[in-house]
């Protein structure tokens, strides 16, 4: 037996072992988080794809599930993952080759002999493979806290946003409470947020899976393995009535446990549904539970000793009359289309000749060009643009609607039909615009450019700024040949 190769051999299986781990470490972060461990994941193995368990629904306001972090305390990053080290190298690897005595000829003729100190062929191939996974040990380390630093960095930018009360800031928050609270899979949906900044209301919309592709399920009282038998019709019923209450007080709870900075005052859920209605099998959608609360009610719940369906009574939620027959319920608190600054749309870019300047087109006309643009661009997914009365203290030209519960909510649109550099203090007017219309997002759209000083100034903020030449892009996309010239403009305008 060949004792040194027998330990080379075991080594380069500990290489394998250390080079498999170092392939499946990534950092954990904020957008990646780990919903069960390895323990929960093999009780778990054999439930049915789709399916929830009761222990699951019972758990879902556990202090467990909806404990700390809240607030900024969530703006803490998750720490590295401890890197494997590299197993020691074996003395055998570095061995040199025993050289035999010099033989006669050998000394007489002057035979070249090795080197002293060669290592064996097996050795240096595992010398070298050694020296190979070091370097990559260390770049792993090196990757990993460049991915921590950027992380820390954008935790702290939010941070600091929201103690600016930028709403944008203070719906991410929610998001990433959300995202640090996660829910077993089949019941984990889209939620989305808006902050209504007037009236102090933080609005959450939540989806609920369709309880007719749900299976609930119990675990065999009568088998060590994990094996799980579907819920009787009573049962069931139960089950989806404590999922849809728990679900609403469980959002409503998550987000006033948000509020760090006494952003707002009272706390809405709409809970919303997918469903295909069981008389013609249509699809149908809508919401079938709402709740509103106050803030200061709500963080001071104690989840995990309360009954789901009596706590949502106690605050006069509403909700279907039956989660085995979905019916829609009109919302508590809904985001209000209706504003009396909107204007009757036209279609201008019809009427428009080919290679006409933007820059010179009557300012009305351009502000119905634009909102037509983002109809185009985004009309398709149900968004609404909609152009405001000229107003100097609302500082609004359009507002967009995206219903969509992921990137939805309010915009504003404003169109700026400049032939000189666009000075900071339109952005710092839109930005504040931004947060006095309680919107997700402001977008400045201008026929001329940007100096550095704006660009700095909506870095970091919910600030969109289009330029004239990617106006005229966006424009080509849809068919539209229109061109910009800002000096033909300022002779025309005597400027």
């Amino acid at each position: 037996m060949n004792y040194k190769r027998d330990v080379l051999t075991d080594y380069n299986f500990q290489l394998d072992r250390f080079e498999r781990s170092l392939k499946e470490l990534h950092y954990n972060g904020l957008y990646d988080p780990s919903v069960l461990d390895f323990a929960a994941r093999v009780a778990l193995r054999d439930l049915p794809e789709g399916g929830v368990t009761l222990p699951q629904i019972a758990e879902i306001l556990s202090s467990e599930s909806v404990g700390p972090p809240h607030g900024f305390d969530l703006l803490q990053p998750h720490p590295l993952p401890e890197i494997p080290a590299l197993p020691s190298l074996p003395a055998e690897a570095t061995a040199p080759v025993s050289q035999p005595a010099p033989s006669f000829f050998s000394r007489i003729f002057g035979e070249k002999r090795q080197p002293e100190n060669q290592v064996s062929a097996p050795a240096a191939a595992i010398l070298k493979r050694f020296e190979e996974l070091s370097r990559r040990r260390e770049e792993v380390a090196q990757n990993l806290q460049r991915k921590l630093r950027a992380e820390v960095v954008e935790l702290e930018q939010i941070r600091q946003a929201c103690l600016s009360k930028d709403p944008a800031a203070i719906r991410r928050l929610m998001e990433l409470s959300f995202l640090r609270h996660p829910l077993p899979t089949a019941l984990s949906m889209p939620a989305s947020f808006y902050l209504d900044v007037p009236s102090r209301i933080a609005l959450c919309t939540i989806q609920i899976p369709d309880f007719s592709h749900l299976t609930i399920v119990r675990k065999r009282s009568d088998s060590w393995k994990a094996k799980w038998l579907s819920v009787g019709a009573a049962e069931r019923k139960r089950s989806t009535e404590a999922i849809l209450y728990s679900l609403c007080l469980r959002a409503a709870y998550l987000v006033a446990k948000s509020d760090s900075g006494n952003w707002f005052d009272t706390v809405a859920v709409n809970a919303e549904q997918h469903w295909h209605d069981p008389a013609t099998g249509a699809p149908r959608d809508g919401a079938i539970a709402s709740l509103q609360a106050l803030k200061s009610e709500l963080v001071a719940l104690q989840l995990d000793r309360i009954d789901a369906k009596a706590c949502f009574r106690h605050f006069k939620g509403i909700s279907t009359p039956s989660t085995d027959k979905v019916a829609p319920v009109r919302p508590i608190f809904v985001l209000d289309k209706d504003d009396d600054r909107v204007v009757g749309n036209r279609d201008v870019a019809a009427q428009m000749e080919e290679e006409t300047n933007l820059a010179a087109m009557p300012w009305e006309d351009f502000e119905q060009l634009v909102r037509q643009l983002f109809e185009w661009e985004f009309g398709r997914n149900g968004v609404e643009v909609k152009v405001t009365r000229a107003s100097r203290d609302r500082g609004v030209d359009a507002i967009m609607y995206d219903p969509d519960p992921l990137r939805g909510g309010k915009f504003v649109l404003q169109a700026k039909r400049y032939t000189r550099t666009v000075d900071v203090a339109a952005v710092r007017d839109l930005y504040g615009t931004v947060v006095n219309e309680g919107a997700n997002r402001g977008i400045l759209v201008a026929t001329s450019s940007y100096g550095p000083d704006s660009y700095e100034f909506a870095k970091n903020k919910p600030i969109s700024l289009v330029d004239g030449p990617n106006l005229i892009a966006m424009l080509k996309r849809h068919g539209c040949a229109f061109r910009i010239d800002l000096e033909e403009a300022r002779r025309l305008n005597m400027e």
